[in-house]
């Protein structure tokens, strides 16, 4: 490993945590080393929690402005950036937060957390060619087919209504006076849509079927998998993702309507 790199990476790593070791190895000038250091490092911080604060904004609402900064610097030191892309910054903050002894009544914070996460890599994942009903085979050759999500897509389950905890917290969003937390479990699929972010709660059979989906399942042993053991309307649910965008389009469609 080289030297540069070296000092590279004790850099990166004194800009979330202590100045005093690296400073040594800035040259001065009419502002000493250790001050140039700090302006550097404050921006580079604000940075950051601009960023965090900006992909969480109903975690932050919940908890108010001074525990989530105070939290967020924390996560700074905790788990600080690996990629320069700073949409990718906040993956382990649900998690963070899951491990503070001090939530007190917000056990659902975490939750609250993984659900903006998920709406934020939504907004950011790659497009994809949206699979179409015009592109299916006949009924016997569909049910072998392998599809892919569309790469926003993504499955969340939760013991808490967090759907509502979030919709209650947007701009000229009604009224609510109180939500009921317990008993209120969801299953959500978030996803994007040309450009518009989505999500939707998914009933028992619907989550099994796309669980099934991206672990590699044919559509044919996915459907079989999600109605045991419960009320999956097949025809339903898939012509809604069908329609909604869920699926991307394989390859081997793609390339077979062009021979």
């Amino acid at each position: 490993m080289s030297a540069q790199l070296d000092l590279q990476r004790e850099f990166a790593e004194a800009l979330t945590g202590s100045l005093c070791t690296i400073a040594e190895k800035v040259i001065g000038d009419a502002i000493p080393a250790e001050g140039r250091l700090q302006i550097y490092a404050n921006r580079f911080r604000a940075g950051l929690l601009d960023a965090i604060a900006a992909t969480f904004p109903v975690t932050r609402a919940l908890v108010g402005e001074a525990f989530f900064a105070q939290t967020a610097r924390d996560y700074l030191i905790y788990d600080p950036p690996r990629s320069p892309i700073l949409h990718l910054y906040g993956a382990g903050f649900p998690t963070f937060l899951a491990a503070l002894p001090d939530l007190a009544g917000h056990h659902y914070l975490p939750d609250i957390a993984a659900f903006e996460w998920a709406l934020n890599i939504a907004e950011h994942a790659e497009d994809a060619t949206l699979l179409r009903p015009e592109d299916l085979p006949d009924t016997d050759a569909t049910a072998q087919l392998v599809l892919p999500l569309h790469p926003s897509a993504q499955r969340l389950s939760t013991p808490f209504p967090v759907s509502e905890i979030w919709q209650v917290h947007q701009p000229e969003a009604p009224f609510v006076d109180r939500i009921q937390l317990a008993g209120s479990s969801e299953r959500l699929l978030v996803w994007r849509r040309d450009i518009t972010v989505q999500w939707r709660k998914l009933d028992h059979g619907e989550d099994r079927f796309l669980a099934e989906i991206a672990g590699g399942a044919s559509l044919g042993l996915a459907a079989l998998a999600a109605a045991s053991g419960s009320d999956f309307d097949f025809p339903a649910s898939f012509s809604w993702m069908l329609d909604g965008g869920v699926f991307a389009r394989p390859e081997a469609l793609a390339w077979s309507s062009q021979v």
